[in-house]
């Protein structure tokens, strides 16, 4: 069998790494060259408590997340699940070194066009496409909008400056006068050291958006303001977007959609590295399985999804029917170091009390990680 992939991020590194374990012939293919052009805050929130720690490129475990509403409140995540702050940049390098060393065929400063989509699908038994969103596949077979039913649009700096008084910790911070159809609406600040962070704001959109209804540049100039970091060298900037809901169909004809350009990305937190990854190694076993194995696809992705998703539509919900205030007291609540108020809290929020046991409790089957 011989498969192409499209896109060298973490679902496209991980399905040629696993797919090579096979021995399956792969040819990776990447735009740039391997870890560049990369727009994201570089934190891996494990959601699922399934990924094996990251190797070479990880800075540090992230062991408290500050919430901010009226105030900062922190929080110890990593208790319930594992993040890790990352240089991507290197990570995903040493991924590729791996892969070639495995005998993956990596093209770097190769960009996949519709046209030549086309003509892969006779060379290969199967492509997968992990070129982000829109997906390449998409402009193939017409369902580019699909991203844009509703989505997370990012604009991110990248930053020097001085970062000690969070470091080793990271920030999210929710906007106090943001209407309910622009939420989930926050910044964050992610420290990759006591000198660099990531700092940038989201927001979510249906359809398309025009600046004089919201500029995402102003809002994330406004925190930078508040946060006292007006005097910080920007060192590289950039922005995008990312689908938060899976598509419908993640096949077409021998092409199968991984990561972002599946739709993978968090409706509440953004992230997709985890998502990405595991899309990438289930792909290639639905591809080693034949028919069975890609009409199986879909579904294993929906059964990793339920309990996580389920959490995100409760906390989503919380962030659009209740007041900033109300929403601070929740925060507040659940971020209490008091085991009381957090259940009077759990309590008063019986939906939210629910999915967050329900997803504490559930157990998902750990994949076979290639790395």
């Amino acid at each position: 069998m011989k498969i192409a992939i499209i896109g060298a991020g973490p679902g496209g590194l991980y399905a040629a790494l696993a797919a090579a374990r096979q021995n399956i012939r792969v040819d990776l293919f990447e735009k740039r060259n391997v870890g560049e052009g990369i727009v994201c805050g570089e934190c891996i929130f494990d959601s699922l408590r399934i990924m094996d720690k990251p190797g070479r490129g990880l800075l540090r475990p992230v062991e408290e997340i500050v919430l901010q509403g009226r105030r900062p409140y922190p929080f110890p995540l990593s208790r319930h699940r594992p993040l890790w702050m990352l240089d991507r940049k290197t990570w995903q390098q040493d991924l590729a070194r791996q892969a070639r060393k495995l005998g993956v065929a990596v093209y770097e400063n190769s960009k996949i066009t519709p046209e030549r989509l086309s003509r892969m699908q006779t060379d290969y038994d199967w492509i997968l496409d992990a070129s982000g969103a829109p997906s390449v596949t998409s402009r193939i077979h017409q369902f580019s909008n699909e991203y844009f039913r509703e989505y997370l649009l990012a604009y991110q700096l990248v930053l020097a400056g001085d970062f000690s008084a969070l470091w080793p910790r990271i920030k999210v911070a929710f906007f106090p006068n943001m209407t309910a159809d622009y939420q989930p609406a926050y910044y964050w600040i992610f420290p990759k050291d006591a000198g660099h962070a990531n700092v940038g704001a989201v927001c979510t959109v249906q359809g398309a958006l025009s600046q004089n209804r919201l500029d995402l540049k102003k809002l994330l100039a406004d925190a930078m303001r508040a946060e006292g970091l007006m005097d910080a060298v920007v060192l590289e900037k950039g922005g995008g977007i990312g689908s938060s809901r899976m598509l419908p169909n993640l096949v077409c004809d021998n092409i199968m959609l991984i990561g972002d350009a599946a739709g993978l990305t968090s409706a509440l937190h953004g992230g997709g590295i985890d998502m990405a990854c595991l899309s990438g190694v289930l792909a290639v076993a639905a591809v080693s399985e034949g028919r069975k194995g890609v009409d199986g696809y879909t579904g294993k992705l929906k059964d990793y999804l339920s309990e996580r998703n389920a959490l995100e539509a409760v906390t989503i919900r919380k962030m659009r029917r209740l007041s900033f205030e109300k929403f601070d007291r929740l925060l507040r609540g659940i971020t209490a170091k008091s085991k009381s108020i957090r259940l009077m809290t759990g309590l008063s929020h019986p939906d939210m009390l629910y999915t967050t046991l329900k997803w504490f409790g559930t157990k998902k089957e750990i994949p076979g990680w290639p790395v």
